[in-house]
């Protein structure tokens, strides 16, 4: 039996969590750049409403590389969860470390992972290991 088989859980589903959040959002990302570029062929002659394009243009850019991050995140608690029999104190920090910095970077894509992965990290660094 698997003496870590708690925290492999935690992060595997974390991990996988992440990466549909990641998806999620790119994919959310697309639909907002088809509305934009929509409204942006309504408004075309319309200089009160091209700032507001713009803005969303620029929201959008900055939307991807949030939901890029939580993917990259998402896939490094992946490969971490299968890691944590090798090292569990040293990928436990690791697992801390992306679950606290996804809150920062990721906003709202990152509440149910994050979650996981601060939990997991915990146990990981404070458990002692069983011999």
């Amino acid at each position: 039996m698997h003496p870590r088989k708690a925290e492999f859980v935690l992060i595997l589903i974390a991990g996988i969590t992440g990466v549909i959040a990641g998806f999620a959002g790119i994919i959310g990302c697309g639909f907002m750049s088809v509305l934009v570029s929509y409204f942006a062929d309504l408004a075309s002659g319309v200089d009160i409403y091209t700032s507001m394009i713009d803005t969303l243009i620029s929201y959008n850019r900055i939307m991807v590389v949030i939901a890029t991050l939580a993917l990259i995140i998402g896939v490094a608690l992946f490969v971490f969860a299968f890691l944590i029999k090798k090292n569990a104190k040293v990928f436990g920090s690791l697992t801390l470390t992306l679950g606290v910095v996804g809150f920062f970077l990721t906003w709202c894509l990152w509440i149910v992972p994050g979650i996981l992965a601060i939990i997991a990290g915990i146990m990981c660094v404070a458990r002692k290991p069983d011999f």
